[in-house]
């Protein structure tokens, strides 16, 4: 992966104040292994460095941006660092996708597992600019969730989920998460997205018995 260093700013907040203090973008250096993400690389909030992935509903539809993940998912690993994903509902994508094509579906497998393995915290941000319908699996699977504006208040009976009402409020709700994420052995951790996924994918199969016929 090749690096461009440069300071990270969202483009369409309110927030006075950008949750990231400094960013790194890591792009794939072969020929289409570049994903279609609006940024991929590390991230900063102040001491704390993590890998951030900022996508949208439209991410993730080939394998390139599958593969491009599943890299920083093992930089990740080999760095001892959290991941911050932004606005990217994976496991949502992952089950619209993962039938289109046998390339994709493996991909995606391979995403899914080591996202799955990860020996440290994943966490989701849905921010203001968020346009997709909530996918209801990111409340579970990961370890941690902010979303800025909801008003559905029943998602917010795990301790993991944080809903706040400004921008500004995201630096500190990452933090908390990251802190309460980082006292978890990593055994419960993994344990904890792989029951999670489980029920969810149970949960699909029986409503999908359910329906009528064509």
């Amino acid at each position: 992966m090749s690096a461009n260093t440069f300071k990270y700013l969202r483009g369409n907040t309110q927030a006075k104040t950008p949750p990231f203090t400094q960013a790194i973008a890591l792009s794939g250096d072969r020929a289409g292994s570049k994903g279609m993400f609006q940024f991929a690389g590390f991230a900063w909030i102040y001491d704390t460095k993590a890998i951030l992935v900022q996508g949208d509903v439209q991410s993730l539809k080939t394998p390139p941006e599958w593969r491009q993940l599943l890299r920083l998912v093992n930089l990740a690993r080999r760095l001892r660092k959290p991941i911050i994903l932004w606005n990217l509902p994976v496991v949502h994508i992952a089950t619209e996708q993962r039938k289109t094509s046998l390339a994709n579906t493996q991909a995606i497998q391979n995403t899914e597992l080591a996202l799955l393995k990860l020996p440290h915290p994943v966490i989701s941000v849905f921010d203001e600019n968020y346009d997709g319908v909530y996918p209801s699996p990111e409340r579970i699977w990961n370890d941690g969730l902010v979303i800025v504006g909801s008003l559905d208040t029943q998602i917010a009976e795990s301790g993991k989920i944080k809903i706040i009402q400004q921008p500004t409020e995201i630096t500190s709700a990452i933090l908390d998460l990251l802190g309460q994420a980082g006292t978890i052995p990593t055994s419960e951790l993994i344990a904890n997205r792989r029951t999670s996924l489980y029920m969810f994918a149970k949960t699909e199969a029986e409503f999908s018995s359910k329906l009528p016929s064509r």
